[in-house]
């Protein structure tokens, strides 16, 4: 792993190729244990990192690899789940390699993992919906 000390900008045309104003989730694809997984919801107001039993299955990985079962995680609207159990995968953003510790759900809507404040601080980032 490297220290991540760089610094990114947006030059000021870049916001003219998104049209505004528009309040659209920030929806990546990232590289998961050498996948590239798309349809992950960035999501700062989260304090875990979610992945869904389905696309860690499309990895290859079996249920059994998981850690730490029975987990109660509570949502926003303070309706709680129950988590599979939890895994340690990297994660890589650009040159960036993390290792992150999912915790797996079965239902995740639309998405297949949520990354949530503690990617981002560990990744030094601020989202940015505008850009």
């Amino acid at each position: 792993m490297r220290p991540i000390d760089e610094v990114i900008t947006f030059p000021p045309i870049d916001p003219n190729r998104v049209l505004q104003p528009h309040q659209d989730a920030l929806i990546l694809t990232l590289g998961i244990n050498d996948f590239d997984v798309r349809r992950i919801l960035v999501d700062p107001g989260s304090s875990a990192n979610l992945l869904q039993l389905f696309a860690f299955k499309q990895m290859g990985f079996p249920s059994p690899a998981l850690e730490n079962p029975r987990r109660i995680l509570l949502g926003f609207n303070g309706v709680s789940t129950t988590s599979l159990g939890d895994v340690v995968l990297p994660v890589q953003a650009g040159p960036v390699i993390l290792n992150v510790q999912f915790f797996m759900v079965e239902d995740l809507s639309l998405f297949n993992a949520i990354m949530g404040r503690t990617w981002l601080h560990d990744m030094k980032v601020i989202p940015s919906t505008y850009h």
